[in-house]
């Protein structure tokens, strides 16, 4: 998912450029295209943190920018789109685009295991219950659903290695085997409960898929970013060449960090 940025429409700009020249007029607007880029991508992070429900840093961070170059003179906005450790096997993109366009709710890795261990039935997936220790993002805890999809037996490690509960004295003192348990309403499951002494309580309960309306204006954040910045940081960048300050380097312009 990306937006882009280039000066179609800006004729009087444009025209002002022209008077330093082919090669310095285009890397004057490429300069200035990247300097609104990194606007729009402060304006998205600070639009994010408002319309989203306690966002997580990796979420806020996942604005990319893909720079203009005097021969490519368009940069581009975009949410992240690869995979790495901390996305839990999910790119940015997978649930920043359904709060852009409204839909469904991507499958998560822990729905994907218990699934796989016909604990989750098809078309249900699982939301913290009244039992559930949620994080300063009002996730349930990283810890807490370890110890679930463990005492589920529903973790899948690599070859000769495994994290699920076992009958060793350790797995056996966390108890987690014992611990949780799937609750049903009849012969129905409703979801997963977890028990302690004379204590139950339900931790993860078995929901319709979310739906997600929409909430973030990505590309009219981008665009109006652009349509208020964009010719003033033309001129700044005429005047930053006249005295000779344009970046020679086009790959990657340092990126301004949100006021705190």
């Amino acid at each position: 998912m990306r937006s882009t940025i280039s000066a179609n429409g800006l004729d009087e700009a444009l025209a002002s450029l022209s008077s330093l020249g082919e090669g310095l007029a285009a890397r004057a607007l490429a300069d200035a295209l990247n300097h609104t880029a990194n606007q729009a991508r402060l304006a998205l992070r600070a639009e994010m943190a408002d319309v989203f429900d306690r966002p997580t840093p990796f979420t806020l961070n996942a604005i990319r920018i893909l720079n203009a170059k005097p021969n490519t003179l368009e940069a581009a906005v975009w949410v992240k789109d690869e995979k790495d450790n901390a996305s839990k096997g999910f790119a940015p993109e997978d649930w920043v685009a359904p709060q852009v366009f409204g839909g469904p709710r991507a499958e998560k890795k822990s729905e994907s295991l218990l699934r796989a261990k016909r604990i989750l039935p098809a078309g249900k997936f699982i939301a913290p219950a009244a039992g559930a220790r949620l994080d300063a993002y009002g996730n349930i805890s990283r810890g807490q659903m370890q110890q679930i999809l463990s005492g589920l037996l529903a973790i899948q490690g690599s070859a000769g290695y495994t994290a699920n509960a076992s009958n060793s004295w350790r797995s056996i003192k966390k108890g987690h085997e014992q611990a949780f348990f799937v609750m049903r309403r009849g012969k129905a499951p409703i979801g997963i409960a977890e028990r302690r002494g004379k204590t139950v309580l339900m931790v993860l309960a078995f929901v319709s898929q979310p739906q997600y309306r929409r909430r973030l204006d990505f590309h009219g954040v981008v665009e109006r970013t652009a349509d208020e910045s964009l010719e003033t940081n033309v001129d700044k960048a005429i005047s930053n060449a006249l005295n000779g300050n344009l970046p020679s380097n086009f790959k990657r312009r340092p990126q301004s960090q949100p006021s705190r």
